[in-house]
């Protein structure tokens, strides 16, 4: 098994070509509608309206061109750029609580839309038959979230702002304080979305509670 190699911060940003922006689309909607593993990279080809080889000039195989939908979907989102942790000058100087809310408040919109959802059920329906893609995604998505959170709150530590033994623990605990019930629910169509609103209660509710747990 290869080793995944497509966390979010290493999946290069590629200009957007007519033909690129094609077969993202196309393969993305035969994802979604079909699975992983029963579209074929000459299905992909055919719904764009190109050619096999087009989709190779773009794309090494089939697992780089799913990374390169995930992509597309999170910079839709303001992506791993736009969250508030990936600011230097707001990491030091927003206040401690405001700069979780507003994270989470990111966090929680990626995850929630309706097409990270539907690229969260592919992974989980085929993620048996085809492990590097859900090691993939992990590292993409959740991973590459885990370090940047752990990042921040080692800082926050280190001034005296919380008490924490385990970073990657506590940034796991805080994320899922928020993902967890609600990613679940939308997974597996108990409901359909959230509201702006519902998000910034959910997440005022996390970081209530985790700072009560991490504040000395």
């Amino acid at each position: 098994m290869s080793q995944p190699v497509l966390a979010m911060d290493q999946v290069d940003v590629v200009p957007q070509s007519p033909k690129r922006i094609a077969i993202l689309e196309a393969a993305s909607k035969l994802f979604v509608n079909q699975g992983f593993g029963n579209v074929s990279v000459d299905a992909i080809a055919a719904e764009a309206q190109v050619s096999k080889r087009t989709v190779y000039s773009h794309f090494e195989n089939k697992e780089a061109l799913f990374a390169g939908v995930m992509t597309a979907v999170c910079e839709r989102r303001g992506g791993q750029a736009g969250c508030p942790l990936a600011s230097e000058d707001l990491a030091r100087y927003m206040p401690l609580g405001e700069m979780l809310q507003k994270t989470g408040e990111h966090v929680l919109g990626i995850i929630t839309a309706p097409e990270t959802v539907d690229l969260f059920r592919v992974v989980i329906g085929d993620a048996g038959r085809f492990p590097d893609l859900g090691h993939n995604f992990y590292a993409f998505g959740p991973a590459s979230m885990h370090e940047m959170v752990r990042d921040y709150l080692e800082e926050k530590a280190s001034s005296g702002e919380l008490k924490i033994d385990d970073p990657m623990k506590a940034a796991k605990r805080y994320l899922g304080m928020m993902i967890f019930p609600v990613q679940m629910e939308l997974a597996c169509g108990v409901r359909d979305s959230l509201s702006g609103d519902e998000v910034r209660t959910i997440v005022e509710s996390a970081v209530s509670d985790f700072l009560k747990l991490y504040t000395p």
